[in-house]
């Protein structure tokens, strides 16, 4: 009887000790993904203090022009195809909507840095002549 009690406690001790593990393990995954959020979220604060005034400028150009064009921002979710949900990436995108011929696109920061380029030797060109 003693020792069944004893390898009773023993085992005890065991499944503590692996429940204990398991939650460290799970506190340091969920650390891990802190850590990753605030990179990504420094890496979109970048952008936006990049493309935010380079949108209210294409608004600015866009309305020298008596064009009916919207530049807005936005910031969107992409989930994973497989795996954890909690491991979804935002993406900022920028929404280009021409309500003169009824339709809109939607372009990386990149493509529409380019555009607003552009829209700059565009305008640049204008007022000169």
């Amino acid at each position: 009887m003693r020792l069944e009690m004893e390898f009773k406690i023993e085992q005890e001790k065991i499944m503590a000790a692996e429940r204990e593990k398991e939650r460290a393990e799970k506190i340091k995954r969920e650390e891990e993904m802190i850590k990753l959020r605030q990179a990504e979220n420094s890496a979109l604060e970048q952008k936006l203090e990049q493309i935010l005034p380079l949108v209210r400028e294409a608004n600015m150009i866009a309305a020298e022009f008596n064009r009916d064009i919207r530049f807005n921002s936005n910031l969107t979710s992409a989930m994973p195809d497989f795996g954890d949900l909690k491991a979804e990436k935002r993406i900022f995108q920028v929404k280009t909507d021409n309500r003169e011929d009824g339709y809109f696109y939607v372009w990386d920061p990149e493509k529409f840095t380019n555009r607003v380029e552009m829209m700059r030797a565009m305008f640049n060109d204008y007022v000169e002549s």
